[in-house]
């Protein structure tokens, strides 16, 4: 018996690393396209929430002839309810700032459905987060917001 013609079968050592790289290369491609995806997601529905914040305050100043402000949290979520048809919905509020706030700081809040809201004379600023961006966050401006603290 000529034990030298026996052919031997599976992968080389080559062949399997290949295999390895070529699987390590396509999970990388989607967790980047996955996680670009989330960001998208989460800035649509922060954005939209501000959206929504500011719709209240178009209503607010058509009802009672100026825009939500106050000098706290409180007064400032009251000013936003003080009508019967608009509303905060439950389980968002409002922070009141003086200052723009950053996006890292604007994303923290927004995880707990906190907006950062400027009252000024005339009008006010919503910031919302931008998922993965850097800098200031995204801006909403309602009215012709002047005199800002």
């Amino acid at each position: 018996m000529n034990f030298s013609k026996v052919k031997q079968q599976g992968f080389t050592i080559v062949e399997l690393l290949i295999v390895v790289v070529v699987i390590g290369i396509l999970a990388a491609i989607v967790i980047v396209a996955y996680n670009g995806v989330t960001n998208s997601a989460k800035s649509s529905a922060w954005k939209s929430d501000a959206q929504n914040l500011a719709k209240i305050a178009e209503v607010v100043n058509a009802r009672t002839g100026s825009y939500p402000s106050g000098a706290n949290d409180a007064a400032l979520t009251t000013s936003f309810n003080s009508t019967d048809t608009a509303k905060i919905p439950s389980g968002i509020t409002i922070k009141r700032v003086t200052n723009v706030p950053t996006n890292a700081s604007a994303s923290t809040d927004a995880e707990n459905k906190t907006y950062n809201v400027e009252p000024c004379t005339g009008g006010l600023y919503i910031y919302y987060p931008v998922a993965g961006a850097s800098g200031n966050a995204g801006t909403i401006t309602i009215g012709t917001p002047t005199s800002c603290p």
